[in-house]
């Protein structure tokens, strides 16, 4: 297996490359945390889009969402299921004992109210997949967002994982590279060539016999 070139975010290349990146969600990054769940990334992910769109309606320029507070997030992977938008799109158990697939993840979206579409990777080119996902992650007031299902094993950060959500949240134009923030508890999260991160999400998953994909979450 050829070693897939990926940059740590917390390193100083990391962080370097944050800097230089054109298209960055700060309320993303400043939100983000590990899943607490085996099975619950799809969960956290959704959870992680949905409070920085809530606090980027009260934050909406970037200087201001350095410094603003973050306390109590209205979304957060132990409260998902109080919400009964979640509990119409998923099962509580079912997702505890399985784990969830990317239209389940949709449909929690679009319960919520929220505008949102879903791209399974055979049907987009890898071009198309930069394009839209960037765009997205242009929107600084977190009114968009990115949710990549991928495979954690063909990406190589857990070769005990596959099937797998976290959401992107920055694009670095020069060195064609998304910050991937993973939601699993023993990766690191890291910068990605574009054409490693499609090539992950275009595995099957083997519940649906369908392609992965990416989900992008619109205003």
């Amino acid at each position: 297996m050829t070693q897939i070139n990926k940059i740590p975010f917390h390193s100083p290349e990391g962080q370097q490359l944050l800097q230089e990146s054109s298209a960055f969600q700060t309320l993303l990054t400043r939100l983000f945390k590990k899943q607490e769940n085996n099975t619950f990334c799809g969960v956290q992910s959704s959870a992680l889009l949905l409070s920085a769109q809530h606090f980027g309606a009260k934050f909406p320029d970037v200087a201001s969402q350095k410094d603003c507070s973050l306390e109590s997030p209205p979304y957060v992977e132990g409260n998902m299921f109080s919400y009964t938008e979640t509990k119409a799109a998923m099962d509580e158990a079912k997702v505890d004992a399985e784990g969830c697939t990317m239209e389940q993840v949709y449909n929690l979206f679009k319960q919520h109210g929220r505008n949102i579409k879903m791209y399974h990777a055979d049907t987009v080119t890898v071009d198309e997949f930069r394009s839209l996902a960037s765009k997205a992650l242009s929107h600084h007031d977190s009114s968009w967002g990115v949710i990549a299902n991928f495979d954690e094993y063909d990406l190589q950060q857990d070769f005990t994982v596959h099937g797998h959500f976290s959401p992107l949240a920055a694009y670095h134009a020069p060195t064609d590279r998304f910050l991937l923030l993973d939601t699993w508890m023993n990766t690191v999260d890291v910068w990605v060539k574009t054409e490693d991160m499609f090539a992950a999400m275009k595995t099957i998953d083997s519940d649906t016999n369908k392609y992965r994909g990416f989900i992008i979450l619109e205003s």
